[in-house]
């Protein structure tokens, strides 16, 4: 996390042994067929209560779904009963490959829940220059692919303390790290954190999660309140839409988002351009001096790179 407030208060390796596994369960997972994963071994390393440890662990891709025109699900199992048991907020690396066989490595937060046991999902928007998606939607029912989760990773930690109101700023995929946040929010009983998502996309047939982000909604009783932004002006007016165009820019930051404080955070998650107009680079603690959330006064503290 950017907020020394916010980080884990834990090293990776005091995780390794607060959440090793059973050698028994590894001695015996081992011999599992292709169609679940195994155990990790206890010895390796752990930064979290993941399933997966700092080395790449293989899981089996189990199942396959097509979302939109141009978005999947990926499932991957996991052994009998047992959850990814990720913390909110933080993601996974996924181990693909180019074209020429090199290793690729990208950043994937599941849209599954820690309450889902055997198996966990990985929303994909397949580009069609996309390294990662384009191996990723190759690989055959059966696959084996490596998954990995280090302490860069994991992010601002729920509850968040000492914040009381969440910005999210996110476009396309950016959306999965800011459901996993609010899907704990709107299910943990007696949370009262306030959220503004806004959420940029360029067409309604674009939106991903939209129907769960409702729902979201539904259950905040109030707290939670989600504007969609579409860039694609071609078809505009649309009928029935109640969202903005154009972008997620300054403008709309100052219009809907809770203005700098300590008690405020603001979560930013897209495709590097959005990173680099918005805070800088996602792999940078600092934020960028002339970006939009620094002419506006947010300071480090108040900002998490999902």
């Amino acid at each position: 996390t950017n907020d020394r407030g916010l980080m884990l208060p834990l090293l990776c390796t005091i995780a390794t042994m607060a959440t090793m596994p059973d050698p028994r369960t590894y001695a015996q997972s081992t011999t599992q067929n292709t169609n679940m994963a195994t155990m990790p071994d206890p010895a390796l390393e752990r930064c979290s209560s993941c399933f997966f440890p700092t080395e790449f662990h293989d899981a089996p891709l189990v199942a396959v779904k097509q979302y939109n025109h141009d978005t999947k699900i990926f499932t991957f199992g996991l052994p009998p009963g047992v959850s990814l048991d990720l913390p909110v907020c933080s993601c996974i690396l996924v181990k693909g490959a180019n074209a020429d066989g090199e290793p690729a490595i990208r950043p994937y937060t599941p849209t599954s829940s820690n309450e889902q046991k055997d198996s966990f999902d990985l929303m994909v928007k397949v580009y069609e220059q996309g390294v990662v998606s384009q191996w990723l939607n190759s690989r055959q029912i059966g696959a084996m692919v490596g998954f990995k989760h280090i302490l860069f990773n994991i992010k601002a930690q729920y509850p968040f303390e000492g914040k009381k109101k969440i910005n999210m700023l996110c476009g396309g995929t950016g959306i999965t790290p800011m459901y996993q946040a609010l899907h704990k929010i709107v299910n943990t009983p007696g949370d009262s954190l306030e959220v503004v998502l806004l959420y940029g996309n360029k067409t309604v047939k674009d939106i991903l999660l939209r129907d769960e982000l409702e729902k979201a909604v539904k259950m905040s009783a109030g707290r939670i309140k989600v504007v969609h932004v579409l860039s694609d002006k071609t078809n505009i007016p649309i009928p029935g839409w109640d969202g903005e165009v154009g972008w997620v820019d300054e403008e709309k930051v100052k219009k809907y988002c809770f203005p700098p404080a300590e008690d405020v955070l603001t979560f930013v998650c897209g495709v590097p351009p959005l990173y680099d107009v918005m805070c800088g680079p996602r792999t940078e603690p600092e934020v960028k001096q002339g970006s939009v959330l620094a002419n506006l006064g947010y300071t480090k503290m108040m900002i998490s790179k999902m």
